[in-house]
């Protein structure tokens, strides 16, 4: 199949090189994209293409992107009047979903989510959370790859909801990991927290490097809180939690 990726970052470039390697015809858009956007594209065997055309010949779309810039990828992607598969692969809380759904009136909208590293084959698997009536058939796409789709429901939201559960999780404990790091140097005892490393639930405070590694990814996981607090407000849950793990972000992000 002909597929346009929007855009190939450290997530989205790997999920459209196994598309490359399940046999697919994959294209981006590179004016405006930096030049490790360029590098990323080229090494996963991407075809450069100007907009027009990579939407206008494609029967699959795979936005894939920071949260920030989904909804303005799904708009743009509409008013181009694409009608095949749409797979919008960020973690967007229900009210930004519907905004990308309702961008996309004659598409067949999927709900995409992202558990694990991006796929290279490694020891953990890449999860691709999927729903929607489309599901199964998106599912396809990546037959026989280091990929593993999940078909998680027949409505779209599911796949977001379930990505999102797990991301709240996992990213909310490196959060307070680096809080907590933080705390113990400011009082002169990293050492004496470093030492609790040997204990079976120490997961995070394992990695005294945490806190300088997540300045390249503060900018992105970010707004991906910010969708979290609106997604668990949502659910009738506590939406100031992510609100204020957000802060650690903001903070690391500048």
């Amino acid at each position: 199949m002909r597929i346009a990726v929007f855009h190939p970052g450290a997530m989205g470039s790997q999920l459209a090189a196994q598309l490359v390697v399940a046999g697919h015809e994959v294209h981006w858009v590179p004016e405006g994209r930096s030049t490790g956007s360029v590098e990323r594209a080229e090494a996963a065997g991407l075809i450069g293409t100007p907009f027009a055309e990579a939407v206008g010949s494609a029967e699959v779309v795979l936005c894939s992107c920071a949260p920030q810039g989904a909804v303005d990828v799904a708009r743009q992607v509409g008013a181009a009047g694409f009608d095949g598969l749409y797979v919008e692969a960020n973690p967007l809380s229900p009210k930004s979903l519907a905004a990308a759904q309702e961008a996309l009136p004659a598409a067949t909208f999927v709900d995409a989510g992202v558990v694990g590293p991006p796929p290279k084959g490694g020891p953990l698997p890449t999860h691709l959370m999927l729903s929607g009536t489309a599901a199964a058939r998106v599912a396809e796409l990546w037959a026989g790859t280091a990929v593993t789709p999940m078909v998680v429901g027949d409505e779209p939201g599911a796949a977001s909801a379930a990505k999102s559960a797990y991301a709240f999780y996992n990213k909310g404990k490196a959060a307070l990991a680096v809080l907590a790091f933080e705390l113990a140097a400011k009082h002169g005892v990293t050492e004496a927290l470093v030492a609790q490393a040997i204990r079976a639930d120490a997961g995070s405070l394992k990695d005294p490097g945490l806190p300088e590694a997540l300045t390249r990814v503060a900018w992105r996981w970010g707004p991906e809180f910010d969708e979290l607090a609106e997604t668990l407000d949502e659910a009738g849950l506590e939406g100031d939690a992510a609100r204020a793990l957000r802060q650690v972000w903001t903070r690391l992000s500048q």
